[in-house]
Formats: structure tokens, C-alpha cells, sequence
């Protein structure tokens, strides 16, 4: 029989019933099919015997309509995910941390209790390569009383069109990120009834397993709904995601009738760790702020104008980059001394400058950072100040200035000058060129005089008397526009076997970027995914009967069928002395029951489709073939854009 190399193959035979079954074998998700926190189930059960909730740790972070925020705290249990409350809680763990809360239920089903206790830190993943290995994400888009998402609209907003996800994380990235995954859907769910997130993921996912696919080939998991609740059961957000980090991303983010290029990116921004990036709104005087940034200067939770973890869809800030390990080495470079400094556009994978620091009055840090409208998502050219602490873990409070004065939504251009508002010093946009910004930093009797430092520890070269290397792409990442090549290797068209037989079905996969993953077909029907080579299918026992394949090979953006191979498995000849048991000379009857074992192979059309993993279509071929080529004859090696 050919064996699957995932749970996938395995759900969509036994379908839903069959699939929760398998679910303790390791295939699909964890989740129980009704993830609602019953009130009265759990005060039966053994959380409240014991007095604690024990399980695993995560922060949750809605964007909600009214441009607030919102943490909460959940443990996730085998059996549900259940809302906390602690009293006191000095430092949030780690997403996936296992903790402990004792405590009890309220009236409302959430976990109240005096203190949180970590008893175990989270898997530690192995460090991510350069680039790094694909983050899969899987989109599911529900309904239950109004009309969902189109399936078409959704994949090009994540995956196909110029101003993508995929597209978005790749330039951002410099090609560190790869976003790759399929939109499923819509599937019509029951109604959850009310704004649970918990219900509305799980019936998605057990709507994904009853259709023979496997959520847990995904990494991430994204699920989309509209906003069709009963009046006052909405949902107050548009938004919400668990919150992990770069190297450990949480799995879920949830959209509420919103999926545009700002709720997109933001959520699974989340789900990487990173935190809101927000503005200072300071009305000032051209040549500097003469306020306290704490106290006089009005906090806009998702003010940045450009940057989609606040309020617009350029590129990211050069904080929340460097958070994500995007800007390292003497992209970022610190000074405690004057000097003159080049800084290269945010949106350009540099080898030089693109984050310039020094301290600001109240200790934190200014990030400079220099835009120039380029790439897929331009959003305006100018020098901007960010202000934040040391870059760590997530929440860090970045901050946009947007002085209201001279100067046009935050930005600096050639001969404007920042002045720190308690003398901590100042800075001068002397040039602006299309290439790079240079700029003049000013520091109180002229600094310490020690050499300005890259994030590693090493001191930039200088270039164009200035410091700060100027080497850089000419344009922006570029989105994938190269589709994989892919070739069934063995079996060869026409090739027969014998029944019984065992060989693998193995084929080639080829991209400029990355093959993110290669889906076997059987008679038209999908049948198993692989995302790592050998691309290979072991098929053992075969029985007769005539059987087609082919495979399909996907990038992040586009994807490529192979040749369809049809193979001929005969019966084997059978070994006979010319008797029958009883002595008799074999009959030359040709009618009858002979004619219809041949015509499966020696086996029922069940019993193959049972012993192999595919539909057998007898001995001429029949229908099968001609799905197949329905299937993969109309498919052309494309990119859709």
C-alpha cells in the first residue's frame, strides 16, 4: 500500500469521527471539537478539587474598534483554554511557559488567583538558520449566518497578489522571512452563539479535519469570521492573536470581518512577539520638543502613521525590525560621542547603517531611521525618530515623535535639526539623497569621545567622510515571481508491475527561492503533503489495477504540477501443474466470476482502495485517468500576481 508521510492522508479517509480518534496517535490538532470553558464542568472537575489550573502559558492582544488595547492572560489545558486573573504579575512568562495559578472561578468562567508560578520554561526551538527555514501558516475562513470571505480574495491578500503577507514579510525581512500556506474555506460552522474565540478556532480546525486536511502541518493558524453576532455578543475587537516571539511564534490569530493589510500583518506581528508601535503626539516648536515625552505629550496606542504594528502598511520601524532580528551587526549603531553619520533607507537590505542611537534626556534611546518610498509599500521619504529602550522582549514600548510642527507627519528632511528636550544633545539632517541621509549628531561637550559601536560590538567603516558603510541593494526584496520546476522521477509512464509489487513514487522539485512543499495526487484526489525533501511515497503490496498520479510543487507565492504518470499493476501469473484440487483438468470457462475479479485487480474495488490509499480503476484505466488529467491537464505553471 502506499504510505502517507502525514496525518493528512489518514483524515481524510476516516474523516471527522475518525480523525478525533487519532488525535492522541499525534495527528491534527489538540484541540477538543467544543473549546468553550463550561462553568459548571469545570467546578466538577478537577481544577476545583485541587484548587490550581495548571497547563501552558499565553498572552493574548486585541486591537479593539475604539483604538485601545487589550492583554489577557490564558493557561492552555488538554481539554480548553481557560482566561486568568492574577492579582500580581511582575513579569509576563514566556508564551508556552508551564505555570500554575491557584484559585478559583468567578461567575464568568475565568481562573482568579492570588499569583502565577512558573514551573517550567518553554520548549526551547532550535535556533532559526539564514534565511530562515518557512513559517507556515494556515488561513481558515468560517460563517454561519452571512456570506464569508471569498477563498480567492483571502489567497491574494496572504499569498499571490504584490501587496501580500508573503510579499509584505519578505520585503520587510530582506528574504529572512518566508510566509508560505494555503486559505481554506469557508466552511459554514454552527453558530458559536457569541464572541468566543476558543469555539470559533476549534470548529474551524474540526471543519478543516472533516474535509481530509490537517491543521497541524501549520505552524500558525489564522481563522476569519464575520461579524454576525447577536446584538451586545459582538466581539469589541477587530483583531486578536496570542502573543510568542521570534523564535517560538504563538499559533493563533482571529479576524473579525477585518483582513486588511494593517489587521493581517499586525496579528501575526502578535504572534511573534512583537507590540503595538505607538506615537508621541508632542505640538511643539521647530528645532525641538520642550516637553516631558512621559507626561506632556498625548500616547496614541496605534499612532505610528507608517508601520502596520500601529496604524499604517509601510515598513516596520527600525525597533520592531531590529526585535525581529532583521536589523543586526552595524545595521545598528550606537553613539556616545559627535559625529558625522550615514543612514541608509529602512526598506533596502544594507550592510551599512540603518538604525543610528543615542540617548535621549530620560535615558531610553533615540532610533533614528531614514525612509525613501520604495519597494511594494512606500509610505513617504524622510528621517524619523523613534524613541525606545534597549530592544528585549515583547511589549517594548516604541514610540514614533510627530512634532506638528514644520515638519510633515514625523518626518525630517535636509536642514532640520532635533534637539533632546533635557540637553541630552542633538541631531542635523545635513543631506538627503536618494541613496542614504547624512546626519550630524551633537552631544554635550562632545560626547565621551569613544568611537561609535555596531549591536555586535564591532566600530563601522567609514565612507564618504562619514561613518557608516553605504553598501546596499539598489531596490527593495523582491516577491517571488519564479515558479518551482518539478518532475515525477519513478515510476515511468506505462511502467507494469506485478501484483504485490513494492516501489516509490519520487519526484524532483527545483526553485530559485524554496520549494515549501510537494503534494502527491491520486486519480485527481489529493492525497499526502511532504515539506522537506526526499520528496518520496513508498508504495508496498500494490495491488492490480491501473493507477494514475502526479504532484504539485509550491513556493510561497505559486505553484507547479508535474507530468501525470499512469503504471499497470497485472496479476501475477498464477502457478499451476494443469489440475485443480480435485484432480479435474482446469475449466475453459470464461464467463462469470474470473472476468470480474480481473477487472479490480483480484480485489474489490473497497478492498483496493483500503490496501493502497487510492482508488483502483480496474484494467483499462476508466475515469480515473480521465480526473487526472482534469486535474492536472488544465494546470499551467504560473504567478499569480
Amino acid at each position: 500500500m502506499i504510505v502517507p508521510a502525514s496525518c493528512s492522508n489518514r483524515l481524510h479517509r476516516v474523516g471527522l469521527i475518525g480523525a478525533l480518534l487519532l488525535l492522541p496517535l499525534g495527528c491534527g490538532p489538540t484541540a477538543t471539537d467544543d473549546g468553550e470553558v463550561e462553568v459548571d464542568s469545570l467546578r466538577d472537575g478537577l481544577f476545583v478539587e485541587q484548587g490550581y489550573v495548571q497547563g501552558r502559558f499565553e498572552m493574548r492582544i486585541a486591537s479593539m474598534f475604539d483604538g485601545t488595547s487589550r492583554n489577557s492572560y490564558h493557561v492552555k489545558t488538554p481539554d480548553q483554554v481557560v482566561e486568568i486573573v492574577v492579582d500580581s504579575l511582575e513579569q509576563v512568562p514566556e508564551y508556552d511557559s508551564w505555570v500554575r495559578v491557584e484559585g478559583e472561578l468567578d461567575q464568568q468562567g475565568r481562573w482568579v488567583g492570588d499569583e502565577l508560578v512558573v514551573i517550567a520554561p518553554p520548549p526551547q526551538p532550535l535556533i532559526d538558520a539564514e534565511p530562515r527555514p518557512p513559517r507556515r501558516v494556515g488561513t481558515v475562513l468560517v460563517f454561519w449566518n452571512q456570506q464569508s470571505l471569498p477563498n480567492g480574495e483571502a489567497a491574494a491578500s496572504m499569498y499571490t497578489n504584490d501587496r501580500s503577507t508573503n510579499v509584505y514579510y519578505g520585503e520587510n525581512s530582506y528574504g529572512i522571512e518566508t510566509l508560505a500556506g494555503k486559505v481554506y474555506g469557508p466552511y459554514e460552522i454552527e453558530d458559536p452563539g457569541g464572541c468566543n474565540a476558543n469555539l470559533i478556532s476549534n470548529r474551524a480546525e474540526a471543519a478543516m479535519i472533516e474535509r481530509g486536511h490537517d491543521p497541524s502541518q501549520f505552524r500558525q493558524m489564522m481563522f476569519h469570521f464575520p461579524n454576525s453576532f447577536p446584538s451586545g455578543q459582538g466581539c469589541g475587537w477587530a483583531g486578536l492573536a496570542s502573543v510568542g516571539s521570534p523564535e517560538n511564534p504563538a499559533r493563533n490569530s482571529w479576524y473579525n470581518s477585518s483582513f486588511g493589510c494593517v489587521v493581517r500583518n499586525q496579528e501575526l506581528g502578535h504572534n511573534y512577539g512583537m507590540g503595538h508601535s505607538h506615537a508621541y503626539n508632542c505640538p511643539g516648536v521647530p528645532d525641538g520638543l520642550d516637553h516631558n515625552l512621559y507626561e506632556d505629550c498625548e500616547h496614541i496606542e496605534y499612532g505610528h502613521p507608517y508601520d502596520p504594528m500601529g496604524g499604517g502598511c509601510g515598513h516596520m520601524n527600525v525597533v520592531q525590525k531590529t526585535f525581529m532580528g532583521w536589523l543586526d551587526g552595524c545595521n545598528i549603531v550606537t553613539t556616545t560621542s559627535d559625529g558625522i553619520f550615514n543612514l541608509l533607507p529602512n526598506e533596502l537590505p544594507c550592510n551599512g547603517t540603518q538604525a543610528l542611537r543615542f540617548r535621549s534626556y530620560d535615558g531610553r534611546y533615540y532610533y533614528l531611521e531614514y525612509r525613501n518610498a520604495m519597494g511594494e509599500f512606500p509610505a513617504g521619504s524622510g528621517v524619523l525618530i523613534n524613541v525606545a529602550n534597549e530592544v528585549s522582549g515583547f511589549g517594548l514600548p516604541n514610540y514614533v515623535l510627530d512634532e506638528q510642527g514644520d515638519n510633515t507627519n514625523g518626518y525630517l528632511h535636509e536642514g532640520d535639526t532635533f534637539t533632546d528636550p533635557g540637553g541630552a544633545g542633538m541631531f542635523t539632517v545635513l543631506e538627503e539623497h536618494d541613496t542614504h541621509a547624512v546626519i550630524q549628531v551633537t552631544l554635550p561637550d562632545g560626547g565621551d569621545g569613544a568611537p561609535p559601536s555596531c549591536r555586535d560590538g564591532t566600530e563601522p567603516v567609514d565612507d564618504g567622510n562619514a561613518v557608516g558603510s553605504l553598501e546596499c541593494s539598489a531596490v527593495p526584496y523582491p516577491g517571488d515571481i519564479t515558479p518551482p520546476e518539478v518532475t515525477i522521477t519513478s515510476p515511468t509512464n506505462g511502467e507494469v508491475f506485478v501484483e504485490g509489487s513494492d516501489f516509490i513514487i519520487a519526484a524532483e522539485a527545483s526553485d530559485d527561492r524554496q520549494v515549501v512543499e510537494v503534494e502527491l495526487y491520486l486519480n485527481g484526489e489529493p492525497f499526502d503533503v511532504l515539506t522537506e525533501p526526499p520528496w518520496e511515497w513508498p508504495a508496498t503490496n500494490t495491488p492490480a489495477g491501473t493507477y494514475e498520479f502526479g504532484v504539485i510543487a509550491r513556493d510561497a507565492r505559486s505553484w507547479t504540477p508535474s507530468q501525470a504518470v499512469t503504471i499497470q499493476v497485472e496479476v501475477a501469473a498464477p502457478a499451476t501443474t494443469g489440475e485443480d484440487e480435485s484432480g479435474e483438468p482446469p475449466s475453459s470457462d470464461t464467463t462469470g466470476e474470473e472476468s470480474d475479479d480481473e477487472s479490480t485487480g483480484g480485489a474489490s474495488a473497497t478492498e483496493a482502495a483500503d490496501g493502497c490509499g487510492c482508488r483502483n480503476t480496474g484494467g483499462s484505466g476508466g475515469a480515473g485517468f480521465g480526473l487526472m488529467l482534469l486535474a492536472l491537464g488544465w494546470m499551467r505553471r504560473r504567478n499569480v500576481a
